[in-house]
């Protein structure tokens, strides 16, 4: 008979027998030494291979580059290994399912325009204990850590940067005896020359500028200097301002008035973009250099130059991208995390190369003047400075697509096309993106 006491004793020795044995599994028969996260001060072990998984988006190129750094950070570490969860497309609702079914990755890209939106519930680690101690203050280009800090704390670190400028076919402007645009053109100047460039009609029918495409929504949203749609932080819309409403009248003007560009509606009939020589001027950023090198060819000369100024607001306002990376608070690996995110993001090494996918955040890679001459093999050459003059009229943000794609495209596909007046636009972007707003703020 087993008596009472027998029995206890009997389930004491395989619970230590089962917890002996799951050690060993855990450990691969290595001896585990803890340790205290620096941030939640739970004991985390240090021996064993770590394994990280990393939530990113990208096309098929700057997911290869990730890659080929993530297996070379991996070779250099016996104790970490990443692995990364590559998203070409819906990588919001991937990252809503993780969040919300909690299997948050370790690591997860952060852009400066949406970061806000997850550092504000908690959902990463401020880095500002990491990136002190390691001297990283000062490390990266200035203005990228403003859209990925919150109350004054950063939750990710940058990896690249791109702010907008324009694309100009050189060869059309000097043809047609066009000045050339420089750095300091205004906005009379700019029209004129999309008005001189705009010319014939029907399937021959060359435009002065471009503006069919994403790009007249991102102007739509902010063209002006401190006159945008909405303010996120305060959960206001702000349309209703005159400066607002002069940048939504001059966007009107280029397709209605002067008729220098196609309307985003009028895209698809148009067919083809920049590269085929339709199109005097476009907009773009630095993630379009290597496709127009390699689509152009020597079939004419092009050039950029910086946004053209308002004598009333400045020069017009372009979106930062950044692309970041932020830790998980979740995660008890913070340490090995950081170790990977400052490989990729200030390590001269990588950064270094990272032009293959975006400019450099790194300040010793981008502000070395090597950088700034040095034209990638097969290029054009062409006025590189512009991508960091364009940071002085690049602005961070929260984008709010709901708001955008929802409300501000909508309306302003209406009045693009000449189906909806300005005052009606306002009105409707006002109150419609106010009720986004408001059930956004109390969810």
């Amino acid at each position: 008979m087993v008596t009472r006491k027998k029995l206890r004793n009997l389930l004491l020795g395989l619970m230590a027998t089962s917890v002996l044995l799951t050690g060993c599994g855990a450990s691969t028969n290595k001896e585990v030494e803890e340790t205290k996260d620096p941030v939640t001060q739970t004991e985390v072990a240090t021996n064993d291979k770590v394994e990280l998984r990393f939530l990113l988006w990208g096309n098929q190129e700057e997911i290869a580059f990730r890659q080929k750094w993530t297996d070379e950070f991996n070779s250099r570490h016996e104790n970490i290994h990443v692995t990364l969860e590559a998203i070409p497309e819906g990588f919001h609702e991937k990252l809503t399912v993780q969040v919300s079914s909690n299997t948050l990755a370790d690591m997860v890209m952060i852009a400066g325009d949406f970061g806000g939106e997850y550092f504000k519930k908690d959902l990463f680690v401020p880095l500002d204990s990491y990136i002190e101690r390691d001297g990283l203050q000062d490390a990266w280009v200035d203005g990228v850590l403003d859209g990925l800090s919150y109350n004054g704390k950063v939750y990710a670190a940058p990896n690249t940067f791109n702010a907008g400028f324009i694309f100009y076919n050189k060869t059309m402007f000097e043809e047609n005896n066009v000045p050339l645009p420089t750095n300091d053109w205004t906005e009379e100047e700019f029209l004129a020359a999309a008005q001189a460039l705009t010319k014939g009609e029907g399937a021959d029918k060359v435009w002065g500028i471009d503006l069919s495409n994403w790009w007249t929504y991102e102007l739509g949203r902010n063209l002006y200097d401190g006159y945008k749609a909405w303010e996120w932080e305060t959960g206001t819309m702000t349309a209703n301002t005159q400066g607002y409403r002069d940048g939504l009248s001059l966007l009107t003007d280029i397709y209605q008035k002067y008729q220098v560009s196609p309307t985003p509606t009028m895209a698809a009939d148009i067919g083809g973009t920049f590269q085929t020589g339709k199109f005097a001027m476009t907009i773009g950023a630095a993630w379009d250099m290597k496709s127009f090198n390699e689509s152009i060819g020597d079939s004419f000369e092009w050039d950029i130059v910086t946004f053209p100024s308002s004598t009333t607001y400045g020069q017009w306002r372009s979106p930062l991208w950044t692309t970041a990376i932020g830790i998980s608070a979740a995660t008890p690996y913070k340490d090995e995390c950081w170790e990977y995110i400052k490989f990729m993001s200030a390590s001269e090494e990588v950064q270094g190369e990272i032009e293959q996918i975006g400019l450099p955040a790194l300040k010793s890679v981008c502000e070395d003047s090597e950088f700034i001459t040095n034209i990638p093999e097969g290029w054009k050459k062409f006025n590189k400075q512009v991508y960091f003059d364009a940071l002085n009229y690049a602005v961070d943000g929260v984008v709010l697509n709901e708001i955008k794609d929802g409300v501000l495209k909508v309306e302003l596909e209406l009045l693009f096309a000449g189906e909806q007046d300005l005052d009606t636009t306002l009105d409707n972007l006002q109150t419609k993106g106010q009720l986004k707003l408001d059930r956004m703020k109390n969810e």
